[in-house]
């Protein structure tokens, strides 16, 4: 139970940091594509887990 809320709140943090980088930058840069590449990644793990 613990980890999915610790998972929760990465997931959150990871959409709260690509939501500000997308009004800085532009949405295909290197640096926005990471961030959505890594949230996908919490996504998964959290799917997986589900």
């Amino acid at each position: 139970m613990g980890q999915f809320i610790e998972l929760e709140k990465k997931i959150e943090a990871k959409r709260f940091e690509l939501n500000l980088a997308s009004h800085s930058h532009d949405l295909l840069s290197e640096y926005v594509l990471k961030l959505s590449i890594e949230l996908d990644e919490l996504l998964n793990t959290y799917n997986k887990s589900a």
